[in-house]
């Protein structure tokens, strides 16, 4: 979108070109299509070589989700706020699934019947 709107903003200024009518709609169209390109192009070959490359093997690949939980606070349920709400308003849990904020982990309660195997005062430091 910004390519195009260079484009047609940039039309009729002095020392730029000058099209008027379909041509200037298939010249902005062609601009949008090159940075859709160009972007593409990026995504694919330059941010890679940003990135970590992944793991020969899983390093958690025989440990359950109760093992892994209990030594992590941050899971998919502890990171959906909307899972922490519906645990402690619609179903009333008792303790309800705590909401994963960096630094608060001390607040986090266990509660096996909803999944939540993370208890601040068995944790291990790591």
């Amino acid at each position: 979108v910004m390519a195009s709107c260079l484009v047609f903003k940039s039309n009729c200024e002095p020392g730029c070109h000058c099209v008027r009518g379909m041509p200037l709609i298939l010249l902005c169209s062609s601009a949008w299509v090159a940075h859709v390109i160009l972007h593409i192009v990026v995504l694919k070959l330059v941010v890679p070589r940003f990135g970590t490359p992944p793991p020969e093997e899983d390093p958690a690949q025989h440990e359950t989700f109760e093992t892994l939980n209990s030594r992590m606070p941050c899971s998919w349920f502890s990171a959906n706020p909307v899972h922490c709400l519906r645990s402690k308003y619609f179903y009333k849990n008792s303790p309800p699934c705590f909401y994963y904020i960096r630094g608060r982990e001390y607040l986090m309660k266990a509660n096996r019947a909803i999944g939540q195997f993370f208890d601040a005062k068995g944790a291990k430091k790591a």
